[in-house]
């Protein structure tokens, strides 16, 4: 740190209260702390940008603070952030860098801290990801873990660096970027990310994204890709992407690529069988009894939905199948699955973190901003798993203690009543996307305590909404490190 930015900090106080919009975000500033979230960006994180009060790596944490804190742009953390020295310190700093500092810095990033940023958060995706865990059972119980990926267009000025035309839903003839991502339903927390020019097509990217996802997720002999299925739409779905995920052991749901070959192959169908609706009109499904060779044995079902525009009467599609006993409506019903959820990841970044607007005109600038809102996406999912752990260890505990009471011939009534307020927390939290966790959970406002440059305690205002089960859920997971939680005085 330099004697500049020394004798530019105030001395802090060994006590400090005040009043913040986001005491809650505050609140599990020790937490953060305590699992090196940031300080890994500190440690290998280098940017070649001169420091005079605040670490280029310390703009790229407001990045993120700016995120939690509901900015859609980075010009808003002024208005923000900036102002909130309440939550800036219980973070550790005493100010906030001016938003065209920050936006210098992203501009002045080079290839060479993409790729370590990158690393930082592979390194904090095995440390702290659930989706392993999951994968390791799915080995253990020889059971299938199911992996999405997908492709979704950026629009940006066409002047911007990596704008090119390509397909942009529900857009013709727009500049913008490609940004793929691979993630695990059940979790849905972002495995690898990556940005790429306009022009870039699903197809073109996929054994690129597969390298990174085999690195987040440990996948490195085929018996542990055999246990891994790939759910994939018909962008993914050609003969080289599916044979190369079959030559390295993977499980498959896919889409084939080609409208044509698939209406081709539905002609060997022997019998139709009417399946329920999507929502979009009566479908009908069938065992493809030709089927198109690849390199492993696959089953293929064809599916086919009613358009009059068509000669034939009918849209066709047929998934490539390797799972040789499950029954075709759930296999349908699996594939159906999909279509919920890379999309609704998409748009709960969207709207909770701003993805979209987040746009620079630099390739560079561009793909760090993306990997810090990778960051701030994957930091919510897990702060809301350990905040539904530490809650299903307490219930344990009550149960644990309600028996020995039980034992003693005590009163068990209030250990019941404990019982259920954790259950209905628990639900309240896992209905909770990343919109909702930015916009009310990280947004409580309160008093913050803080000794010696640590959150010690919160007040939170008790007049919000199932407030009582928020305070819960925050004491059960931030007592262990140090933080009081309760409800101010009305």
């Amino acid at each position: 740190m330099s004697k500049k930015r020394n004798q530019c900090q105030k001395r802090r106080k060994r006590k400090q209260t005040g009043q913040t919009a986001h005491a809650s975000l505050a609140g599990f500033a020790p937490l953060i702390e305590s699992k090196g979230i940031f300080d890994k960006i500190h440690q290998q994180v280098e940017i070649p940008q001169k420091e005079i009060i605040y670490r280029p790596t310390d703009k790229l944490i407001f990045v993120v603070l700016g995120l939690f804190v509901g900015c859609e742009h980075i010009d808003e953390i002024n208005h923000r952030l900036r102002p909130d020295k309440v939550l800036l310190s219980g973070f550790g700093y005493d100010s906030c860098a001016d938003q065209s500092v920050i936006q210098d810095t992203l501009d002045g990033c080079v290839d060479a801290n993409v790729i370590q940023l990158k690393g930082v958060l592979r390194s904090l995706y095995v440390e702290h990801n659930q989706s392993q865990a999951l994968v390791r059972e799915a080995i253990e119980q020889s059971l299938t873990a199911t992996i999405d990926m997908d492709l979704t267009g950026r629009p940006v000025s066409e002047n911007a660096q990596g704008a090119k035309k390509g397909y942009f839903s529900k857009k013709r003839g727009i500049y913008g970027r490609q940004l793929a991502r691979v993630l695990m339903p059940d979790t849905q927390e972002i495995i690898a990310e990556e940005l790429y020019p306009g022009n870039r097509l699903s197809c073109q990217v996929f054994i690129e994204m597969l390298g990174e996802m085999e690195q987040g997720l440990s996948l490195d002999t085929k018996e542990k890709r055999q246990r891994v299925c790939l759910r994939l739409d018909g962008g993914f779905g050609t003969d080289k992407n599916i044979n190369h995920a079959l030559w390295k052991g993977y499980q498959l749901l896919a889409k084939m690529f080609s409208g044509n070959r698939a209406r081709v192959l539905a002609q060997s169908v022997q019998q139709w069988v009417d399946v329920d609706a999507d929502g979009k009109g009566t479908r009908q499904a069938g065992w493809v009894t030709k089927t198109h060779r690849y390199g492993r044995k696959t089953r293929q079902l064809a599916v086919r939905k009613p358009n009059p525009k068509k000669k034939s009467g009918f849209n066709y599609v047929v998934l490539v199948i390797t799972d040789m006993t499950r029954d075709m409506l759930t296999l349908l019903r699996s594939y159906d699955a999909r279509s919920g959820v890379p999309e609704s990841t998409f748009c709960q970044d969207n709207q909770g973190l701003a993805q979209r607007k987040l746009r620079k005109h630099h390739f560079v600038a561009q793909q760090m901003l993306m990997l810090l809102s990778q960051l701030a996406h994957n930091l919510c999912r897990w702060l809301k798993q350990w905040m539904i752990s530490a809650l299903v260890a307490k219930d344990k505990m009550e149960q644990s203690a309600r028996l020995m009471i039980a034992c003693q011939r005590a009163e068990t009534q209030q250990q019941s009543i404990s019982s259920e307020a954790i259950r209905l927390t628990i639900s309240s939290i896992e209905q909770r996307g990343i919109r909702r966790w930015v916009r009310q959970l990280f947004a409580l406002d309160g008093v913050i305590v803080i000794k010696k440059g640590v959150v010690t305690s919160h007040p939170l205002n008790a007049n919000y909404p199932l407030i009582s089960r928020f305070q819960l859920a925050f004491e059960t997971l931030l007592k262990p490190v140090g933080v009081r939680v309760r409800l101010a005085k009305t």
